[in-house]
């Protein structure tokens, strides 16, 4: 990990990178490569670096208002004759509604023959920037399926986020966890491999997997803020169909699976802990079938949702929030909405406008 390269920091691409099954050093160089070519065209990766190192995100969202999303789309492929390739391309997409340059890591599955993808900022891949180890990373998996449909998880965590994934295989194919995500990751599985034998018995099939990060390098407070947004919109199992969050995200699931389990709220910031609650929980009620705990279906209850979404300790009240909008609305700067209705910082007003945060706020 000591070589250098102009733009990719290493360190932070090994660590958002591992479980992935990619050549990390290689695709690093392809990477580089690529966007030494893009620099001189368009100066954009020094811009990226410049913003990094003024703070990035906590001083304003990246973007680039002219021009269409970047991604920088790297293949990994075998070639019996010269081994592992890696090949980077770089697309401008016009009609993109993020705006964030990104990269993917595409790459075939050789033993379902499926397209797989991994998702990340490029931004968090590139120098200037903290350093992403002991920060959080809020994740998505989707599993597409050859019928069109598309079942989404999102998580969280401090670790390798891709590491996740593995362990929700293992937890589907070994351990046969009654969660909704290793359930539904098995039984796509199945029908693709028993297809793959010429066995096509008419179950939906997996066709492809997309895995994301979401937001990368934030602290436990965002991290949960916005994890709690993604699910509630998103995968909360009982309120989207291809949902397979099976509780809330954020502070509010934590304190669901306190209920459930009788453990401190905070031994559950991070979803393998959680996983691990719930499956125990499960195991103890077996009569549940599929189960979806109680408390998701209150969390429908938009009353039942402020309430706790503005109970605890630093958060705006609803008055506030409603507030921010309406004096945002009419056009007050972001510092003096702050000032005007007693907010933390600038951050907790611009995630409000933003509708990162407290989105179940009417």
């Amino acid at each position: 990990m000591g070589r250098s390269f102009q733009y990719v920091s290493l360190r932070d691409m090994h660590h958002l990178m591992d479980g992935l099954s990619f050549q990390v050093t290689r695709c690093a160089d392809v990477l580089d490569g690529a966007l030494i070519q893009l620099n001189k065209q368009t100066g954009i990766p020094d811009k990226i670096i410049a913003w990094n190192k003024r703070g990035g995100n906590a001083q304003r969202p990246l973007s680039f208002p002219d021009r269409g999303r970047l991604i920088v789309d790297i293949t990994q492929s075998f070639s019996p004759t010269k081994g592992m390739i890696h090949l980077a391309q770089v697309i401008e997409k016009k009609d993109e509604k993020e705006a964030a340059p990104a990269v993917f890591f595409s790459m075939r599955s050789p033993s379902l023959d499926i397209p797989m993808r991994a998702e990340v900022p490029l931004r968090a891949l590139i120098k200037g920037g903290p350093e992403l180890a002991g920060t959080y990373t809020v994740y998505l998996h989707a599993l597409l399926s050859d019928d069109g449909q598309e079942f989404v998880y999102y998580g969280i965590t401090k670790r390798g986020w891709n590491l996740r994934f593995s362990e929700h295989t293992k937890a589907a194919f070994e351990v046969g966890s009654r969660r909704l995500f290793p359930q539904k990751l098995n039984e796509l599985v199945d029908a693709r491999a028993a297809e793959r034998s010429g066995q096509r018995d008419g179950r939906p099939a997996l066709a492809g997997i997309v895995s994301a990060v979401c937001t990368v390098g934030v602290d436990e407070d965002m991290a949960l803020d916005i994890e709690e947004y993604l699910v509630d919109k998103y995968s909360l199992s009982s309120k989207h169909p291809g949902g397979l969050n099976m509780i809330p995200g954020g502070r509010e699931g934590m304190r669901s699976l306190h209920k459930l389990s009788g453990h401190s709220p905070e031994s559950f910031v991070e979803t393998d802990s959680r996983e691990a609650a719930l499956d125990d929980y499960l195991k103890l009620h077996p009569q549940l079938g599929i189960p979806k705990p109680g408390v998701a279906e209150k969390w429908n209850d938009p009353a039942y949702a402020e309430a706790v979404i503005c109970a605890r300790e630093n958060r705006l009240t609803a008055e506030q929030v409603r507030e921010i909008r309406y004096l945002a609305a009419i056009g007050m700067e972001t510092d003096q909405i702050r000032l005007k209705v007693g907010a933390l910082n600038d951050g907790q007003v611009r995630r409000v406008i933003d509708g990162r945060t407290y989105a179940r706020i009417r």
